[in-house]
């Protein structure tokens, strides 16, 4: 009866080293065929992208406020988009740039000349200068 009792717990010994072995090897698999993280997901931040979406827009042009919308997207520090008002009609992002917390846009429309956009983001909102038609005055936008 002494031979039986090594054997088993050989047996035991070597169930448990190929358990575990076959437990790591599947996991391994799992994370190279990208079924399972290998790191903890990131923390979402709420900043990561602050420009990305539809925009409400005011333009202060003398004593009247203009209404328009920027639709913008952000890739990196690339920034790409539309904007449309009654005053411009619609008009697409040419030049692009959201780094280090400033905001610059160049629009191009059919029918008005281009205006370029400088701002920053503060209480929530994108505020700054916009320059055109050979003068200069404020904007403001809030994310719909």
């Amino acid at each position: 009866m002494r031979l039986k009792t090594p054997a088993v717990l050989a047996a035991m010994i070597f169930a448990t080293i190929l358990l575990t072995a076959c437990s790591a090897i599947a996991s391994h698999h799992a994370a190279f065929m990208g079924n399972e993280r290998t790191t903890p997901a990131p923390i979402a931040s709420d900043n990561s992208d602050p420009i990305s979406g539809e925009w409400n827009v005011s333009f202060f042009v003398h004593d009247t406020t203009t209404p328009a919308t920027f639709n913008l997207k952000l890739a990196g520090t690339k920034v790409t988009g539309t904007v449309d008002s009654e005053h411009t009609g619609p008009g697409t992002v040419r030049e692009g740039k959201w780094a280090d917390g400033k905001l610059t846009l160049i629009f191009d429309f059919k029918n008005h000349e281009s205006i370029a956009v400088d701002g920053l983001i503060k209480d929530g909102k994108l505020a700054g200068e916009f320059h055109t038609e050979g003068f200069t005055a404020k904007w403001e936008a809030k994310k719909k």
